[in-house]
């Protein structure tokens, strides 16, 4: 089982002064820079010939549109949504999630496209089975685990990559 967990494209920055800034974040759209790098980094994982059996997102608006483009990029055939992974999400929650569905052996290859901490500490507890802060990732950029089952239990994977953006993409400006 591989596992790619993905940080969303560059977004607006929050407005600090809304009334309700958690609503306020939930709708920061990618910017057009944004979109151009996720863009950049989807054609790459099509010419890597890296696709994924599915790919499960976060609900906020700038990680449902970097979802998308890897989708309108086919590089994944499905696209599901989980309130797991948004910002402060536990790993806890999406585990019970991801188990009690993890029977599906056509899945073998998935995408969790997210938020940051989220996603660099969820991958070192998969790895290391507690967090150091020592993984960091960067907007677009992907970490991906190996697993010897389904399950994904704490402390089991093996980190098959670190990539940051930059290496998917050209100066965009």
């Amino acid at each position: 089982m591989y596992l790619y967990l993905i940080r969303h494209g560059i977004a607006i920055d929050s407005d600090p002064v809304a009334l309700n800034s958690m609503a306020n974040d939930e709708l920061r759209p990618l910017t057009k820079i944004g979109r151009k790098k996720i863009e950049q980094v989807a054609d790459r994982l099509g010419k890597l010939e890296l696709t994924f059996d599915l790919m499960i997102t976060s609900p906020l608006v700038r990680a449902r549109q970097t979802a998308d483009i890897l989708i309108d990029k086919q590089i994944s055939p499905k696209l599901e949504v989980s309130q797991n992974l948004k910002p402060m999400g536990k790993i806890e929650s999406w585990l019970i999630e991801w188990n009690a569905r993890s029977t599906d052996s056509s899945v073998s290859t998935i995408a969790l496209v997210g938020h940051e901490p989220n996603l660099s500490e969820w991958a070192e507890l998969w790895i290391f089975g507690q967090v150091y802060h020592h993984l960091i990732l960067k907007k677009g950029g992907i970490i991906g685990l190996k697993f010897s089952d389904h399950r994904m239990e704490l402390g089991t994977a093996q980190l098959s990559c670190l990539v940051p953006p930059k290496i998917f993409i050209q100066k965009v400006g």
